[in-house]
Formats: structure tokens, C-alpha cells, sequence
């Protein structure tokens, strides 16, 4: 039973994780530059930083961690739009792209991971 609450908070939150996601792109619309998935990368990298080293059950963890940030963010759609960028002729921009997404989701994880370090060794 507790696997399958579990499983189903997981799910829940990864529907809604999803819909924020795309909820982001609607909101930004059609861009020349992916910058709706780089954003919902980079913050969702931020909120699995303070998800994880959160004082939260392990349940809420999953559910929030791997269901919502999981929804959130899209590393398949990140590599299409990396291609299609090349497709384009538009490497330059496919190269950047792609090193600001590494660059900015590592730094807002490591960011975020500094900043709630001091709360949760208390």
C-alpha cells in the first residue's frame, strides 16, 4: 500500500510538474531561442537542490524531487531543441544554448544547495 501512495504522489506530482512546464512555454510563447525550457530547467534544478537537502519526509521528497521537478524539467525536449538549432544553422546558438543550460542548472543547484546548507545541518 505505501509503495503504491507512493507511486501515485509521484505521479501526481509530476502531472504537475508537467503542466507547469508546459504552462511556461504558452506563457512565453514561440521564441527564436528555447528560453521557456531553459527556464523551467534552471528552476526546476534550483527546487531539486532544495527538495533534496530538505527536512521533508522521503514520500514528499519523491513527490516533489522526482515527480514535479521530474515533470518540470526536460532534458529529451532540451536535446531537440539543441538539434534543431543546428538544423537551422543556427550553431552558434545550439552551442550556447547548450552550455548555458549545463552552466545555469549546475550553478542554480550549487546556489540553492549553499544557501539552504546552513538550515538543514542545524
Amino acid at each position: 500500500m505505501k509503495r503504491a501512495l507512493s507511486f501515485l504522489s509521484i505521479g501526481v506530482g509530476g502531472a504537475f510538474g508537467a503542466s507547469c512546464r508546459w504552462a511556461a512555454n504558452e506563457l512565453i510563447g514561440p521564441q527564436s531561442f528555447p528560453w521557456a525550457t531553459l527556464l523551467v530547467n534552471v528552476v526546476g534544478c534550483a527546487l531539486l537542490a532544495a527538495v533534496t537537502w530538505s527536512a521533508w519526509s522521503r514520500d514528499l521528497k519523491a513527490a516533489a524531487g522526482v515527480g514535479f521537478c521530474g515533470g518540470l524539467t526536460t532534458f529529451s525536449t532540451f536535446a531537440v531543441e539543441v538539434v534543431r538549432l543546428f538544423d537551422d544553422g543556427r550553431a552558434g546558438a545550439a552551442l550556447v544554448y547548450g552550455a548555458v543550460s549545463v552552466a545555469a542548472g549546475l550553478a542554480a543547484f550549487i546556489a540553492v544547495r549553499m544557501l539552504t546548507s546552513p538550515v538543514t545541518e542545524r
